[in-house]
C-alpha cells in the first residue's frame, strides 16, 4: 500500500494561453474527494462508485500492488489544474462530459486526471487518466487523432 505523504489541492498555473481559455477555476470537492480515495487506493471506503467509463481506469488504481509503488514513487503532489468545459479533447475521451483537471505528480512519474462531477447517484461515470501534464493535452489528442 503506497504511502501518502502529501496532498497539494491548490490552483496550478497553466502557462499556454489557449488552455487558460478552455479551462476554468471552479469548486471541485467531489472530484477532488474522488481522486483521494483513487491516489489512497481506498477501494473499501471510498463514497464514490465508480462506473461505466469511470470503472476501468479506477481499477488499476483501486487495487494497488507494491509493483506500482516501485515503478511510480511516492506520491509528490497533486493539483487541481481547472474545470474543462466540452471541446475535442473531452469529447474523444469523456463524451464531452465537464470534467475537472488534476496533475498528480510521482517521484518517477506525472499523470492527468480528468474526472467528471458524481452524478445524482454518487457514481462517477467518465475518468481519464494519460501520462503527462495537463499541458500536453493539445500533442495527446494529435497523436490519438480525431476520432
Amino acid at each position: 500500500m503506497s504511502r501518502i505523504l502529501t496532498f497539494a489541492f491548490s490552483a496550478l498555473v497553466i502557462s499556454t494561453p489557449a488552455l487558460a481559455q478552455t479551462r476554468v477555476m471552479t469548486t471541485h470537492d467531489q472530484t477532488a474527494s474522488a481522486l483521494k480515495c483513487l491516489l489512497g487506493h481506498n477501494r473499501k471506503d471510498c463514497k464514490f462508485g465508480f462506473v461505466a467509463g469511470a470503472n476501468l481506469p479506477a481499477q488499476s488504481w483501486l487495487w494497488w500492488n507494491s509493483n506500482r509503488d516501485y515503478a511510480f514513487g511516492h506520491l509528490v503532489s497533486a493539483a487541481y489544474a481547472g474545470t474543462e468545459p466540452q471541446n475535442a479533447y473531452t469529447t474523444r475521451f469523456l463524451s464531452g462530459q465537464l470534467a475537472d483537471v488534476y496533475d498528480v505528480r510521482f517521484a518517477r512519474e506525472e499523470f492527468t486526471f480528468y474526472i467528471t462531477p458524481p452524478g445524482p447517484d454518487g457514481k462517477i461515470r467518465y475518468l481519464h487518466i494519460r501520462n503527462g501534464t495537463p499541458n500536453d493535452e493539445r500533442s495527446r489528442l494529435f497523436v490519438a487523432g480525431p476520432g
